[in-house]
């Protein structure tokens, strides 16, 4: 029992100190995610710059669909997420279950990387511009800068 406790006090302590060594890279994202939802009601800066969809587009939605159940809706959105949710308990369990951080990690961080552009490529090729999440953005920052331009 007494192992147990202390292995989940190791696992907060390794938490925290990542928590606080990214904190200024966690404040940033805050205020980036407040700031840009209230002006262009997005997040994503290649959405909000180009119109176009990038390949994390639906992400984070389809990453929430799948682990509430919601697997097909989640699959729709956007398939790269089984591989994300997988890359990403992968680390967690390495980097604060077992305390190593391998090289491997950003070998596998690349693999899911590729695939999720393949995906992408395939969506923009099939999907864009009519099945959301792979449509066009019009409020974006380009036509902005064109339109007022002319």
């Amino acid at each position: 029992m007494q192992e147990a406790k202390r292995q989940i006090r190791q696992i907060g302590i390794r938490i925290w100190e990542d928590l606080k060594a990214y904190r200024i890279a966690i404040v940033l994202f805050v205020v980036w995610n407040i700031v840009v939802r209230m002006f262009f009601h997005a997040f994503c800066p290649f959405l909000i710059v180009t119109g176009f969809p990038c390949a994390g587009c639906g992400l984070t939605r389809a990453v929430f669909f799948i682990l509430t159940g919601r697997f097909t809706r989640g699959m729709k959105l956007n398939p790269a997420a089984l591989f994300w949710i997988v890359w990403i308990l992968w680390f967690f369990w390495n980097r604060y279950v077992y305390g190593r951080s391998r090289k491997r990690t950003m070998f596998w961080l690349g693999v899911v990387c590729v695939i999720t552009l393949v995906i992408y490529i395939y969506r923009m090729i099939h999907y864009f511009p009519s099945d959301p999440p792979m449509v066009y953005f019009p409020n974006n920052v380009i036509r902005k800068l064109l339109s007022s331009y002319h």
